[in-house]
């Protein structure tokens, strides 16, 4: 995650300010929610019943949304993060709600831990940063024990995301919510292109889910326009967007896959 934008290590960048224009509104009050949703029912539904235990690397965990999430299921937690911002906000926010949760700086491309050492890794909002992806991905197979489980979650490279994730949402100043440059179109991923990625250093694929919006195009812009004339905030804005798990991946996807077991059996 060298190339990481810069906007994530400024001391101004405020990762749990409550605040309804926060500039998190959208991924922490709506995207997150929906994603570690989905990640849970998983969890439920293929790993319990198995008794898997539940050691947890967050890949490049920001703020620490998601991995405050799987903290209050009981799961042991660590956190890596280039941004030594976003990490000294993550610790402060896991301790004031008295969340145990490691969290270290440091890269994707680079993990500093033994093989074997997970039986989970999640990387959400990351994969459209680096610039190695297949690097990355090699990392999360060197950490992650036999049939462990690779959460993701990042952002189709589409017509339809280029419209509304690059020109809509950071682009046109008559709709923007998010800073220039956060978002480059070139690094999206088709999830064809990251199954094969993934299945190249043993990481098995199993199902990916989209998340869209039940407001339709033109509503929806309608709503980002409100929001970039100050008549709505950005969490009304992400509460006018109803977004949802669905088939639809034209804009991001989340998935899971699993690491390939070297006795030959299933995963988790």
């Amino acid at each position: 995650m060298k190339n990481i934008n810069e906007m994530y290590f400024r001391e101004d960048y405020r990762w749990w300010d409550s605040g309804g224009d926060n500039t998190n509104a959208l991924l922490r009050c709506f995207i997150n929610p929906i994603r570690f949703a989905y990640f849970k029912r998983v969890v439920d539904g293929e790993v319990r019943p198995r008794r898997c235990p539940r050691k947890i690397l967050d890949v490049g965990s920001g703020g620490g949304f998601l991995a405050e999430e799987f903290a209050r299921i009981e799961f042991n937690v660590t956190g890596i993060e280039p941004s030594g911002r976003a990490v000294l906000a993550a610790r402060k926010h896991a301790a004031e709600g008295d969340l145990r949760i490691t969290y270290l700086e440091g890269y994707g491309e680079a993990l500093p831990f033994k093989g074997d050492s997970f039986d989970f890794v999640a990387c959400c909002d990351v994969l459209e940063h680096v610039d190695d992806v297949a690097q990355v991905l090699r990392e999360v197979f060197r950490v992650l024990r036999d049939g462990g489980v690779f959460f993701y979650d990042t952002i189709n490279r589409t017509l339809f995301s280029k419209l509304v994730v690059i020109k809509v949402a950071q682009d046109w100043s008559c709709t923007a919510w998010e800073e220039p440059h956060t978002h480059d179109w070139r690094k999206f991923i088709k999830p064809a292109e990251l199954t094969a990625a993934m299945q190249r250093c043993g990481l098995v694929n199993q199902e990916a889910r989209g998340i869209s919006s039940d407001a339709g195009l033109l509503s929806g812009l309608v709503n980002v326009r409100r929001r970039a004339k100050g008549r709505i905030s950005r969490y009304e804005m992400g509460a006018g967007l109803r977004l949802h798990e669905s088939d639809d991946m034209s804009a991001s996807y989340m998935g899971y896959a699993i690491k390939e077991r070297r006795d030959g059996r299933g995963g988790v």
